[in-house]
Order: C-alpha cells, then structure tokens, then sequence
C-alpha cells in the first residue's frame, strides 16, 4: 500500500477542507476502584496489624538521584516475599429507588401522553405547557426508571426527545447510553417514529436519535434516521455520519454510510474518516480502510498519524496483532511519510492488545522502541502497561517498568506508584497493593485522591470496614481528601458489621462537614442508628440523603 492509485469500491463524491483531528484514548479507570488497609482494629479489639505512626506525605520530584535510588528500593517489596493471588473484587451497589405510577408528577405525565395528540410537535408542546421546566419535573438520572414506565416504547422516545431538546445542559456521553438502555424497544420505536412523521423532524432530533441509537449498537435505526433526513433534503452534518459510523458492524454498514454522505454533498470531517477506518479495521476489512486513507488527498486531506493509528487499534480490536505489528514497523520506518510517525497514543494501543493476549514482554519492549523514536510515554502509556503485567501476576517486572519511567523522568514517581497501587487492587493482589501504600506513605509518596478513595471502596467491599476507617483517617493526617461517595459506603459499612462506636465517630464527622449521602444508602443508615439507639445522629444523617432539585420518586 505504497500508492494511491487503487481505486475505493465506495461512491465517494467529497470535497472536504481538513483540519488535524485527534484520537482520545479513552480508558475507564476501575469502577470500584481499589483500596489500601493497614489493618487497625484495635478499638474492636481485634488488632491485626501495628497501628504506625508515618511520616507526612511530601513530594519528591525534585530529589538527588541517590535519593530518589533511595527511595525507589524502599518502595520495592521483598523479591523473596511475593504474596499469593488475592481473590476478585468484590463490587457493592448501591440500589437506586425506581419511581412509582402514582406519584403525583409520574401521574400528571401519564396524563399528557395518554391524551395528547399523536404527532411529535403537538406532544411536545403539551408537554411543555404541563412541565416548563423539564429536567426540575424530571431529573435526568431517574430518567432510566421513568422511560420504562410509560405507555409505549414510541411515548417513552418522543417523552425522551422533547426532555432533552427542553433541557441544558446537554447530557453527557454516559448519560446517553444509560438512557439507551432503558428505552423499551428502541429497535422498533425509532422507525415507527420516522414514519408516523408526515413533515421532518427537528434537526436536534435528528442528531439525539443517531446518538442514543450509536449507544444501542443500532445500525438499522442510524441508517433509517440518515435516510429519513434526505427524504425531505436535509443533509445531515459531520456529527450525523460520525454516530451512524459508531453504530456500523460491518464493512457493508460503512459502505452504506458513505454513500448516504455522498449523495448528500456533506463534506466529511477528519474525526469521520478516521472512525470510518478504524471500523473498517475491526471488522478485519484492511484493504479497504487503507483504499479510504489512498482517497484522503483526493478530499484534500492528507494522511496523518492520527488516521494510522485508528487503523492500527482497528487491528487490535480485530485481534490481529501481527497485522498491527507490520503496520507498526510501517509507520516508524516512515514508509507513509515523516507526519505519520507513531506517537504516545500509537504505542498505548500496541501495547494494550500485547498485553490483552499475554504478550507482556513484546510489550515491555515497546519502551525500547520508543526510546529510540524520542517519544516519551504518558500516565496512560504507563498504566496500561502496568495493568498488564499486574494482570499476568508479573509484580517484580511492574516494579521495574516504574522504576525504569522514573528515571526517565517521564512520568513523576507520585503517579507511577498510584498507578501501580490502583492496578494491584484492581487485578485483587491484596497484599502487595497494602503493603505498597504502607511504603509508600512512609517514605513520603503522596497518595491521589483516586487511590485514597479506591482503596477505601475496595476494603468496604471485602468487608473490612475497621481497616478502611484506619486508613481513612491516616490519608486525611496526610492531606488525602476522599471522594464524598466514600464517607457513606464506609459509614453504611461499619454499622452493618456491627462497629458502634467508628461509625458514631466517622458519622459526627460527615455531619460537621455537611457531606452529602446517596438516599438509599442514607435511608440503610438511618433505620440500623435507630436500631442501635443513636436517634440523633440519625436525624442529622437524614438531613444530608443526597436529593436532586425537584422530583424524587
């Protein structure tokens, strides 16, 4: 793929005017985020651990490079003492009320829909007469329980459409597929709603539809919407195709998308063709994602790394490595041109797909590779690598590649450690992740908010609820504040194993401070007080459940 002279099996008549656009990889960190105990227990009488005393916390950035020697081999555990595989995270929910049909707000908007006239714009303007203000009648995250209850899949879609074209401000990503989700029959609403529309529908819409339906893995529903859309003229913009693309499953799903574009004259955008070939590529349609890039000076664009690199984590996610690997060696030997030189991002993908097929070393060597180019891994670099070889129970070779990127001075050694505590919880080694955070508060390695607080969930969930109070208390001696969420799972934690007097203490604490509690946890928290007799500070706790503006069901 040296030339540019194959010819796309796609209709593509484009003129397009890019910009260099941008690949996020985007990576969610642990959902129940690991923790860190050392075991305090003495106030229950069951000491487990000796309660020391450590150091306050300070950077180290800024250390003599025998110091921060130092350091890094007192960070290091005992080779000889490696601990054994600790079991899987256990992951608590916290359960959220669903609403009810009598609630006077549910009630009044069973009564607009059910008598309101079938078409979108007179719905809407009902619904606008009963409820001026949208997201105070109904707040966007009891959405998901109110869609399901209402009087058809095509009511719920229409109910949906008006809140959030009524509402700022605009739901995030998230937001969006939960209330996919919950959209009862979405498959069906959506083309039963294009066709009871005689007129087009408003362009928003139009947009909100191509989004939940990308979120729902829809593809017939994003092609129904594009093409209702050019029934009545309208050309869908860059942001239209772009969520038709994410719905896409196949080679032939890109293919109708790009003639929908084509014959609407729309210009593409570069964040277009790079999610058309990076589907193209994990679908294992190589060919044709590179006869795309070929056509790209055709638009006026020129190929840059951006593009290659959705092919390339394309190919991981196909699952064809060796296939990244030449195009890997392809980008670093220049053969596209000097602007399509591998980045961060590039080597991040190679490395995730290495190490999720157990190639750990090809991965670490990577860092070879990357040294040789000039290019300096990141945070995100180094926490997929890490996560790697904590995944494969490789502890000694994680410690090296922190240490090896401190020393490079890439990545500050406060962030390497997090990284490496939160990847230890997160794989379930216990042992090694506790006794990581004990060193590191030690010799002085700041703990991040993130990992406070995740090992405080972690420690709640497996149900050692004293250990996650001492450490509580000794990350905020050191200036680690906790998430909020973190102060009622342990709260709700200590009372539940029958911890009294801790749960007094941290509960007096969270009422000073006027920290705010999830209602179902709040409501868990205020029956086992009275039962134990603190009728007070269970009426202080009522105070703080976590209620949003307007309707709670």
């Amino acid at each position: 793929m040296t030339g540019c002279t194959r010819s796309l099996k796609i209709p593509l008549k484009i003129g397009i005017t890019c910009i260099a656009g941008q690949i996020h990889l985007l990576e969610a960190l642990p959902g129940t985020a690991p923790s860190y105990a050392e075991a305090k227990a003495e106030a229950a009488g069951r000491a487990r651990h000796p309660r020391q005393v450590l150091p306050a916390a300070g950077p180290d950035a800024d250390a003599p490079q025998s110091a921060r020697a130092s350091l890094l081999r007192h960070l290091r555990p005992n080779r000889d003492q490696m601990p054994p595989r600790a079991s899987l995270l256990f992951l608590r929910r916290l359960s959220t009320r669903p609403p009810h049909r009598d609630h006077p707000k549910v009630a009044a908007l069973l009564g607009v829909l059910n008598s309101a006239p079938s078409s979108s714009t007179s719905l809407s303007h009902a619904l606008s007469r009963a409820f001026p203000s949208p997201s105070d009648a109904f707040p966007l995250h009891r959405l998901p329980h109110l869609l399901p209850l209402l009087p058809s899949p095509l009511l719920s879609l229409r109910f949906l459409l008006w809140h959030l074209t009524s509402s700022s401000p605009r739901p995030s990503q998230h937001a969006l597929s939960s209330l996919a989700a919950s959209l009862p029959d979405l498959s069906s609403s959506v083309p039963l709603l294009l066709s009871s529309s005689p007129r087009p529908l408003p362009l928003p819409h139009y947009a909100l539809l191509l989004n939940i339906s990308a979120h729902a893995g829809l593809f017939p529903a994003s092609l129904a919407v594009l093409r209702h859309m050019r029934s009545f003229g309208l050309v869908p913009g860059a942001a239209c195709f772009h969520h038709a693309l994410r719905a896409a499953g196949s080679a032939g799903d890109v293919s109708a998308v790009l003639e929908i574009m084509s014959g609407s004259g729309a210009c593409p955008t570069v964040p277009v063709i790079v999610a058309a070939v990076h589907k193209l590529a994990s679908v294992g349609d190589f060919e044709v994602a590179y006869r795309l890039i070929d056509k790209m000076p055709e638009f006026g664009c020129v190929p840059n790394a951006v593009v290659y690199t959705a092919v390339l984590d394309g190919m991981c996610s196909f699952g064809n490595v060796d296939a990244a690997l030449r195009l890997m060696e392809a980008m670093e030997g220049s053969e596209f041109g000097a602007n399509c030189a591998p980045t961060v991002v590039t080597y991040t993908c190679l490395v995730k797909c290495l190490c999720g097929k157990g190639r750990v070393a090809e991965a670490l060597a990577v860092l070879d590779r990357m040294a040789e180019r000039g290019v300096m891994p990141n945070r995100v670099f180094m926490r997929t690598l890490v996560e790697g070889f904590c995944t494969e129970q490789r502890v000694v070779e994680a410690y090296d590649v922190v240490e090896r990127v401190i020393g490079d001075g890439s990545v500050s050694s406060t962030q390497c450690y997090n990284v490496l505590l939160v990847s230890l919880w997160k794989v379930g080694m216990e042992e090694e992740a506790e006794g990581l955070a004990q060193r590191m508060m030690k010799k002085g390695v700041q703990l991040t908010p993130l990992a406070g607080s995740s090992m405080v969930r972690e420690l709640c969930g497996r149900k050692r609820s004293l250990d996650a109070c001492y450490w509580l208390g000794l990350m905020e001696e050191n200036g680690v504040l906790c998430d909020s969420d973190v102060y009622g799972s342990l709260l709700l934690g200590l009372c539940e194993d029958g911890h009294i007097h801790e749960a007094s203490t941290l509960g007096r604490k969270v009422v000073d401070r006027g920290i705010l509690i999830e209602v179902s946890c709040a409501d868990r928290l205020v029956k086992l007080l009275k039962q134990y007799g603190d009728e007070e500070l269970a009426s202080h706790i009522l105070r703080l459940r976590r209620r949003s503006e307007g309707l709670s069901f």
